[in-house]
């Protein structure tokens, strides 16, 4: 499990909040817990978030040589291991 994937999930509010929050079943949210958040889910959540009024809880650098973070060779949110 990605630390920072938790984070962010656990920091929105839950798998069921952020679920509410894409409009996406819950179960989508949940498989990102062990399979990492894709790019482009991530820049949606950051803007849904930010349109709600919720503080984004991820204050990690957001780059591509951050552990947990996508890179062109990994097109998701990866757990680090």
């Amino acid at each position: 499990m990605s630390d920072e994937t938790n984070e962010i999930i656990d920091g929105l509010g839950g798998t069921t909040a952020v679920a509410r929050l894409l409009n996406a079943p819950s179960s989508t949210v949940h498989s990102w817990r062990k399979n990492g958040i894709p790019p482009s889910r991530l820049a949606h959540l950051k803007l849904a978030a930010q349109a709600d009024g919720r503080e984004w809880p991820f204050t990690a650098p957001q780059h591509a040589s951050s552990p947990g973070i996508s890179s062109p060779e990994s097109p998701y949110v990866q757990p680090v291991v």
